[in-house]
């Protein structure tokens, strides 16, 4: 069977998440956030490519296994012979997790970048020498090239360097970025003070032609152009939060494939806000299933209903926001 071509490259960091709730019980999962992302849209039947740095060990081949069950593709382009970093998540009683972890990230320059309309790359993986600079570039060329690119920076402040260098690579990355997505935690760590208005307003101002700010229960804005939409959470019984911001990511990206929408981002005024809605209303759905399960454990499109479209398939919904 001939593999479909990749609708998008995803890149970022794999690790071992090891999970402890409140009851001091662990279970150990592949985690990260580009990687998270990956797999969600793996299990929405977009066809999706994910490089990362893979560790050559019993880790790293539960990771490989864990991506290619979702559909994901995998280039594996880290240093030979590296080991596979673990995080530890410490859960609250609320679902909210603690992250801390062990980690260097870095990215063999001779390994071949496959060409594709759409690439989002996120977390560690931006922020992190020496793999940064090399995803840097591959986002810098990837734009010049036409691709439309998304970014998540999904802050770990314990992991980065001190916030003003943080936010200097950050507004680097949002003169090559089409899409950037930050939750209400992010925002208050590289802006505090500023309203969700004034950053809105503020990345537009670098030309991002997509934002959105995930605030968790208390729902999301999606901007574009002068267009703000508010989408409301969906009710649900939370068992923990990890990956509910990458299913939402992947929801994001998910609509953008299936409403052809990449050609459409940069236009004058954006994307109109019944389209914002659209995507936003996914997005949410997305996350609202993934904090009912433990861990990062996105949901496959036939979880979600029959009314969901999949990828290629002339879409129903898609004639709402024409």
């Amino acid at each position: 069977m001939t593999r479909q071509p990749p609708a998008i490259l995803v890149i970022g960091e794999s690790v071992m998440d090891v999970i402890a709730d409140p009851a001091g019980k662990r279970s150990v999962t592949p985690g990260g956030s580009s990687l998270n992302v990956a797999v969600a849209l793996g299990r929405l039947k977009v066809p999706v490519q994910f490089m990362t740095a893979l560790g050559s060990d019993g880790h790293g081949e539960q990771i490989l296994a864990h991506l290619h069950d979702a559909g994901a593709e995998v280039v594996s382009a880290g240093p030979a012979g590296a080991g596979t970093p673990v995080a530890t998540a410490k859960l609250a009683a609320d679902g909210s997790a603690d992250y801390d972890l062990d980690f260097t990230w870095n990215l063999r320059a001779d390994v071949p970048i496959t060409e594709v309309g759409l690439l989002h790359a996120g977390s560690l993986a931006l922020f992190l020498e020496p793999g940064a600079g090399r995803v840097r570039e591959i986002l810098a060329t990837a734009r010049r090239r036409g691709a439309v690119v998304s970014i998540d920076p999904n802050i770990r402040p314990s992991l980065l360097p001190p916030r003003q260098e943080v936010r200097r690579l950050f507004e680097g990355l949002c003169a090559h970025a089409d899409i950037v997505k930050l939750s209400d935690e992010d925002a208050s760590w590289l802006y505090p003070g500023l309203t969700p208005g004034e950053l809105v307003g503020m990345l537009l101002g670098l030309g991002v032609s997509l934002v959105g700010l995930t605030a968790g229960a208390d729902g999301s804005l999606l901007a574009s152009g002068g267009h703000r939409v508010q989408i409301p959470s969906v009710p649900a019984r939370v068992v923990d939060t990890i990956g509910a911001g990458d299913a939402y990511m992947s929801g994001l990206l998910y609509k953008i494939i299936e409403l052809d929408l990449a050609n459409t981002l940069r236009r004058p005024g954006g994307l109109p806000g019944d389209t914002l809605r659209t995507i936003g209303t996914f997005a949410a759905l997305t996350a609202g299933v993934t904090v009912t399960r433990r861990g990062a454990d996105p949901p496959r499109l036939s979880q979600l209903g029959p009314e969901v479209p999949h990828p290629g398939r002339p879409p129903s919904m898609a004639q709402e926001t024409r």
